[in-house]
């Protein structure tokens, strides 16, 4: 007698178990996908915030050169720190 596997109900779960793994898996690469597109999206905002920072200080070092606040020795060792 042949058996047939999704009739004796002995058959991973009557062919359900495919379905499950598909969904599970499904899934799984969704949250992987959410992870990964979250860490990008940090990574562009602190590289964001850096460079607004740096434009931010030699703004305000330019000022003070202006304002005579420091020299020109001073102001060229100060810019070369920021842009490093």
């Amino acid at each position: 007698m042949m058996w047939n596997r999704y009739d004796n109900g002995s058959g991973m779960m009557d062919g359900w178990f495919l379905v499950i793994f598909i969904i599970i898996a499904i899934v799984v690469a969704l949250i992987i996908a959410l992870v990964i597109f979250t860490i990008i999206k940090l990574v562009k905002t602190n590289d964001k915030k850096n460079i607004s920072n740096n434009n931010n200080a030699l703004s305000i070092l330019n000022e003070r050169l202006a304002k005579g606040e420091i020299n020109i020795e001073e102001y060229t060792k100060l810019k070369n720190t920021l842009i490093k």
